[in-house]
């Protein structure tokens, strides 16, 4: 009787851990089933949205606009961006894509005229221009 008991306690625990196994299975395949879905979901989203929420101005042809320009005294800005004193309003202007040849180096106080147009998007710096230099 003692050695059916024991045959019998280990079947048991044998049994248990192959239950307990198959159900680590069928977790693991179901967590694994809901992340392919959250990423394909994701993927999806990706390509229908691609480009929404990138606004980029465009210049339209000269003709087609007419080019404004300001000159204020510079108050404030960093390298991509200006605030000017224009008489009592305040101006600003933000030209992360400018070139260089068309970016003046400008300090506090000084004279600064910007060049730009008005598009659809807001205001397109074409020339950033220190009349110090000018």
């Amino acid at each position: 009787m003692a050695c059916s008991i024991k045959i019998t306690n280990f079947v048991a625990v044998k049994q248990t851990t192959i239950l307990i196994s198959i159900d680590m299975r069928k977790l693991v395949f179901a967590v694994g089933a809901l992340v392919a879905i959250s990423l394909s979901s994701c993927i999806d989203n990706g390509q229908q949205n691609k480009g929404e929420g990138l606004i980029q101005d465009s210049i339209a042809p000269a003709d087609t606009l007419e080019p404004l320009s300001v000159t204020g005294v510079a108050i404030d800005g960093a390298m991509n961006s200006i605030s000017l004193l224009v008489g009592e309003d305040t101006v600003f202007f933000s030209y992360p894509e400018l070139d260089n040849d068309h970016r003046a180096s400008w300090d506090i106080n000084d004279s600064v005229t910007v060049r730009y147009y008005v598009t659809e998007n807001g205001d397109s710096v074409t020339d950033v221009i220190n009349q110090a230099d000018a």
